[in-house]
C-alpha cells in the first residue's frame, strides 16, 4: 500500500465527526461498486466478486449502526434501504449487471449527501447540541 495515501486515509478516519464516518463508508461502498462496474465491463468474475464483497461489508457495517431507540423513523427507513442494496447487490452479482450497480451509487450518492449536508449543519450549531443530535448512531 500506498504510504502517504494510507497515513492520509488514517488521518481523515481519525479527525472524522460520526456523521463524516458515515459519509466515508458510503464513499467507500461507492468505490466498491464503481470498482465492481469495471471488472464486470472487463469479464472479470474474481475482482468482481471481491469488490461487491467489499460493498456488502460496508453495507453491513452501516446496517449495524443504526441506533433504532433514537434514531426515529430514519433508522427503519435506512434499515429497509440497506436490506434492498445488499439484495439488488447479489442480484447484480448473478446478472452481472452494472446498471443495478449504477441505480445504487446514485442512491447512495443521496444519501452520503444527506450525511455531508447533516454535518455541515452541525457544525454551525453548538457542539452541546451537535452531540445530542448524532443519537441516530450508536
Amino acid at each position: 500500500m500506498n504510504r502517504p495515501a494510507f497515513t492520509y486515509r488514517q488521518f481523515s478516519v481519525q479527525s472524522a465527526t460520526p456523521l463524516g464516518l458515515v459519509a466515508m463508508l458510503y464513499d467507500g461502498a461507492m468505490a466498491a461498486y464503481l470498482g465492481a462496474i469495471v471488472a464486470i465491463e472487463a469479464h472479470d468474475i474474481e475482482k468482481k466478486c471481491r469488490h461487491l464483497n467489499r460493498a456488502l461489508a460496508i453495507i453491513i457495517q452501516l446496517e449495524g449502526t443504526l441506533n433504532f431507540e433514537e434514531g426515529g423513523e430514519v433508522a427503519p427507513n435506512l434499515q429497509s434501504f440497506y436490506a434492498y442494496a445488499r439484495a439488488q447487490t447479489m442480484k447484480a452479482n448473478v446478472e452481472n449487471s452494472a446498471e443495478i450497480l449504477r441505480s445504487l451509487i446514485q442512491h447512495l450518492a443521496t444519501l452520503r449527501d444527506a450525511w455531508r449536508e447533516g454535518e455541515r449543519r452541525l457544525a454551525v450549531e453548538s457542539p452541546s447540541s451537535s452531540q445530542e443530535r448524532l443519537s441516530v448512531l450508536d
